[in-house]
């Protein structure tokens, strides 16, 4: 895994690749009653981030943003939702640096909310988050899509995970490959 030092300081990034986006298309393409995710958690996100082309930073902390500007499902037309909203927010917290999370960060960003048809990522304001962000450019990009996002509730486990892929250890999907 690369490490590289950029956007307004030191960040530990990652890469993330297309298979997401693939499985993604392959919802959106078939007709479906239900979604139905495989299971995902943060050790697949670490991998996904590793594989990737993309640069990716991982921050502990909160994202702010107004809830008010998420997607809703329409009720007379639910499959007439966008399929991408980009929504301004504000991630402050504790950037993953060498081994641990140590440096601070209080950066504008931009929440992007994917949607299939009427199902959509959603996150909650303010909420402390483990966040995968993606740099483009000078822009903190956080995803959440309907299925396997990049932000995951900040527990012990969650980031024992991340830590642990990150040191070279045991780093296991939610689903083997």
């Amino acid at each position: 895994m690369a490490l590289r030092t950029g956007f307004h300081g030191s960040f530990t990034l990652l890469r993330l690749g297309a298979a997401l986006v693939a499985c993604l298309l392959a919802f959106a393409a078939k007709p479906a009653a239900a979604l139905s995710c495989l299971p995902w958690g943060a050790a697949d996100a670490y991998l996904q981030a590793a594989k990737s082309e993309s640069v990716y930073n991982i921050i502990a902390g909160k994202l702010r943003f107004d809830e008010s500007l998420l997607p809703q499902s329409h009720s007379d037309n639910p499959n007439d939702t966008p399929p991408l909203t980009r929504i301004p927010a504000q991630l402050s917290g504790k950037m993953l640096e060498g081994k641990h999370f140590s440096g601070r960060v209080n950066v504008p960003a931009v929440l992007e909310v994917e949607c299939l048809g009427p199902w959509c990522g959603g996150m909650k304001s303010g909420a402390d988050q483990l966040f995968f962000a993606e740099q483009r450019g000078n822009e903190l990009v956080i995803r959440a899509a309907a299925c396997g996002g990049f932000a995951f509730d900040d527990t012990s486990e969650v980031r024992r995970q991340v830590l642990e892929c990150h040191r070279g250890g045991a780093c296991e999907p939610a689903m083997p490959r």
